[in-house]
């Protein structure tokens, strides 16, 4: 009798947790919960952009920073006065060397870092203007990657429109799919912007969708 009890009880509990799951399915297929879910991470997306820039902005946070890199330059210095001079190989100067930081660039800041994440979470902004998604996407710097508030500057696009084109017999179908870096005679800026848009409007109906301050796109392109 015991044993038909707790076979019953497993069987119950079995049909309890397929119900949940049933119900979980049912839930993401709905496309009102799905449009739900999105507006929450961007609304937790916008606040954290706000709480990270307030912070940025207060005289407590300024005068940390201003003491942290004092406590630094001081800790440096006084390593070198204690480390003995080591003779340097005359070092040949690179095209990379040159500019200072080649293609890596500099590393962004904490603010630069929030805006990127947030253009990281949207799909291909170039397929969206044509009625497509693709949720694989790179960031491409519009402006460089060294400049001041570079990586406030990106979009999030797909392989085929970053760098690189897509077979022939897809682009007979899609014509707009072409890179914004040209691909040997496919793509570039020009035949980009002309199929998709100029960057700079992608990247004001990017910042839009992820709820960014549009605001910085005008004040860092000054």
């Amino acid at each position: 009798m015991e044993k038909a009890d707790f076979q019953a009880a497993r069987d119950k509990q079995a049909k309890a947790q397929q119900r949940q799951r049933e119900k979980h399915a049912a839930k993401l297929a709905d496309p009102e919960f799905r449009q739900q879910q999105y507006a929450k991470q961007k609304a937790t997306s916008s606040r954290k952009i706000a709480r990270q820039i307030e912070k940025r902005n207060s005289p407590e946070w300024i005068a940390e920073q201003r003491a942290k890199a004092v406590k630094r330059a001081v800790s440096a210095s006084e390593r070198l006065k204690e480390k003995k001079p080591s003779p340097v190989a005359a070092k040949r100067q690179t095209r990379a060397s040159a500019s200072g930081r080649g293609l890596k660039g500099r590393t962004p800041t904490a603010a630069e870092r929030v805006v990127m994440d947030a253009l990281g979470k949207l799909p291909c902004i170039a397929c969206l203007q044509h009625g497509k998604e693709s949720p694989l996407i790179s960031l491409h710097h519009i402006e460089g990657r060294t400049k001041t508030g570079a990586h406030f500057l990106q979009l999030p696009l797909c392989d085929h429109h970053h760098q690189h084109a897509a077979p022939a017999t897809i682009r007979a179908q899609f014509p707009w799919l072409v890179p914004v870096h040209a691909d040997g005679i496919t793509g570039g800026k020009a035949e980009f912007s002309r199929h998709n848009g100029t960057e700079k409007d992608l990247m004001i109906k990017a910042y839009k969708l992820a709820d960014l301050n549009v605001d910085l796109i005008y004040l860092m392109q000054k």
